[in-house]
């Protein structure tokens, strides 16, 4: 088996992910359950299913899926089979932000605004100081243990490492999780109807022919991506290095002027020079040995302004 087709037919393949939650709403609330301690969801709907496709310029918005439940709070979950990063949980927190700021720009009043959850998935990449299955995080106070009243984005962070510390209390949910962390049920207790649905979706989404080229798809989107994204690093290296060359040439032009004036009129011209532009030092420089006196080199500069 070819190593495309290898991950492909694994739960960590997050087009399943996306599949399963698009397909299977039982599923679904599920999942979002796990991030409501304080009521039972009845019922969820999709407000945005994002496809995948092909988008050689932009970058995907972190987004699987993005849905409501029955009281309008909205929930927005991801699976990062690649591992976390500073930039990933960057953007999901102004994703959230702006999941708030839509409510209100849509006649929200700001403190009756929906709660936005958001549950990232992780494989790998390990929270810093944070070797946990689950962490989630909202605003608190830590000094005084305070939650902020009225907090309305929470996000949490599975971490599938760690999956062993639920272990003895495999809930539905976990049951999912380990799924998705072992390829294979926990079958040391009855399986959850809804993870024999999600084993039976993904027989049914591996032997699709039409599912497979998707990922192949996505595979080129991504080294195209990458390809871009590195000719941009090189670039922009590039640029840098002939921008701090320019500023040498220009610290040393800066550096013999004074030198010069200093020599030729005996008067120190330092403060002067600091405050010109990059243009005026080089028409100073090109008409250095031109200038009588400093009257005459500050007035060029002024004509020229």
């Amino acid at each position: 088996m070819n190593k495309n087709r290898e991950n492909f037919i694994k739960y960590s393949n997050d087009l399943y992910f996306h599949h399963l939650l698009v397909e299977n709403e039982r599923i679904r609330t599920l999942i979002y359950q796990e991030l409501v301690s304080d009521r039972k969801i009845i019922s969820t709907k999709l407000k945005n299913a994002q496809q995948y496709g092909k988008s050689y310029y932009e970058k995907k918005l972190i987004l699987d899926i993005l849905a409501v439940d029955d009281i309008g709070d909205i929930y927005n979950i991801e699976l990062q089979p690649y591992g976390l990063n500073e930039e990933i949980l960057v953007r999901f927190e102004l994703y959230n932000a702006e999941l708030l700021r839509q409510q209100v720009k849509q006649g929200e009043d700001y403190t009756s605004a929906h709660v936005v959850r958001s549950l990232i998935i992780s494989y790998g990449h390990i929270l810093d100081n944070a070797p946990l299955y689950k962490c989630h995080f909202r605003m608190v106070d830590d000094e005084h243990h305070i939650v902020y009243p009225f907090n309305r984005a929470e996000i949490t962070i599975i971490q599938l490492e760690y999956i062993n510390q639920a272990i003895n209390e495999m809930t539905s949910f976990n049951q999912l999780m380990y799924l998705f962390k072992n390829e294979k049920p926990y079958d040391k207790i009855e399986i959850d109807y809804r993870i024999k649905e999600a084993i039976q979706m993904h027989d049914r989404y591996i032997s699709s022919d039409e599912s497979y080229q998707e990922y192949l798809d996505r595979l080129d989107n991504e080294i195209l991506l990458r390809s871009r994204d590195r000719k941009i690093e090189e670039a922009n290296k590039k640029f840098e290095k002939a921008n701090n060359e320019i500023d040498h040439l220009l610290s040393k032009a800066k550096e013999n002027i004074v030198k010069y004036i200093k020599m030729q009129f005996h008067e120190d011209i330092s403060n002067f020079i600091s405050t010109l532009s990059k243009q005026q030092i080089l028409d100073i420089q090109d008409h250095l040995f031109d200038y009588t006196s400093i009257k005459e080199l500050k007035n060029s500069v002024k004509k020229r302004q």
